[in-house]
């Protein structure tokens, strides 16, 4: 009777493990599924994101060819300008108007260039959602990339001002004497 009692134990326990088994090897298999899937939609994002990246490409290229328009036609516009008027300073208003184009271009690309991080950073989120067990590492890092971000910004700001202060000639000490001289 203890032998009948203990083989139906054994059974029991044999069983069990069975079980324990094919719910490891379903989870296993549930897992693998939602990897795979995540696999997917990463595919998809990249495929996304080099569709706008093209998109944006093509807006620079458009930008920079309506500047080298504007150049050309500048150009030919002063040539027949200088005929007429033989120099009244239409260079300057001239080359100040390339320069703002110019500079529109550029900000132009900056704005892409954030749009773009942001919208990598929307997928990193999403990414993140899905995965929510990796914990404090993945916190400091991402507090570090946006301490990162302020600082590129800054230094973009930083370097703008640097740039339009620098895009003004000082001015000579002897012009600047002429000045206070007929001030007097």
């Amino acid at each position: 009777h203890r032998d009948k009692k203990r083989d139906k134990e054994k059974v029991k326990e044999k069983e069990k493990a069975k079980e324990k088994g094919r719910d490891r090897d379903k989870e296993k298999e549930r897992n693998w599924d939602k990897e795979r899937e995540r696999e997917r939609d990463k595919e998809k994002n990249r495929g996304k994101d080099k569709e706008k990246d093209h998109e944006r490409e093509k807006e620079r290229h458009k930008d920079r060819e309506r500047v080298r328009d504007k150049d050309r036609d500048r150009d030919r516009d002063k040539d027949a300008d200088k005929d007429r008027d033989r120099g009244k300073g239409g260079e300057k208003d001239k080359d100040n108007e390339k320069e703002k184009d110019r500079e529109e271009v550029d900000q132009n690309k900056e704005k892409d260039d954030v749009i773009k991080e942001r919208e990598k950073d929307r997928d990193k989120i999403k990414d993140r959602e899905g995965d929510k067990d990796r914990g404090e590492k993945e916190k400091d890092r991402d507090k570090e990339k946006e301490k990162n971000e302020r600082e590129r910004e800054k230094e973009r700001d930083d370097k703008k001002k640097k740039e339009k202060r620098s895009r003004t000639p000082p001015r000579s000490y002897s012009s600047s004497r002429r000045s206070r001289s007929s001030s007097r």
